[in-house]
């Protein structure tokens, strides 16, 4: 039996991103599943230890998405460095998203594989520019 319930997230404090993170995301290409599981882990993410805690069957029902969708996801984010399962159902996000926050400190961190801009496609160099284009317009 599948449960629909969705956790809520540990605080209600603001997720507090620097610019310079928000940029080097917008060089981490990853499909919009990814995009959307990595924000689901952001906005439950604990702020004394960057970890998220949902199960795959609760993602997707927060997402709306079949498990292979979801799994896609996951797997992309792990495969870049941004976020990383330590258990079933508990995700490490990467520390450059949690302003430093782990759960051990003597865990290893990988780095963060972003695309170098002139090696994108033309419709990823498109998409590249307007994401840059949107952090100057709300700076």
């Amino acid at each position: 039996m599948s449960s629909s319930y969705v956790p809520g997230p540990p605080s209600e404090a603001p997720v507090a991103i620097p610019r310079n993170v928000l940029r080097l995301l917008a060089l981490v290409d990853v499909s919009t599943a990814g995009r959307r599981v990595l924000d689901e882990l952001l906005y439950l993410s604990d702020p004394d230890t960057g970890t998220a805690e949902i199960s795959q069957n609760e993602m997707c029902a927060e997402l709306g998405a079949s498990k292979p969708t979801v799994n896609r996801g996951f797997k992309e984010l792990r495969e870049c460095g941004l976020a990383w399962s330590l258990e079933d159902g508990l995700y490490q996000l990467h520390p450059l998203l949690t302003g430093g926050k782990v759960s051990s400190s003597v865990m290893l961190v990988p780095e963060i594989k972003a695309a170098e801009p002139e090696r994108f496609t033309e419709q990823r160099r498109a998409r590249f520019a307007a994401q840059v284009a949107n952090l100057a317009a709300t700076g």
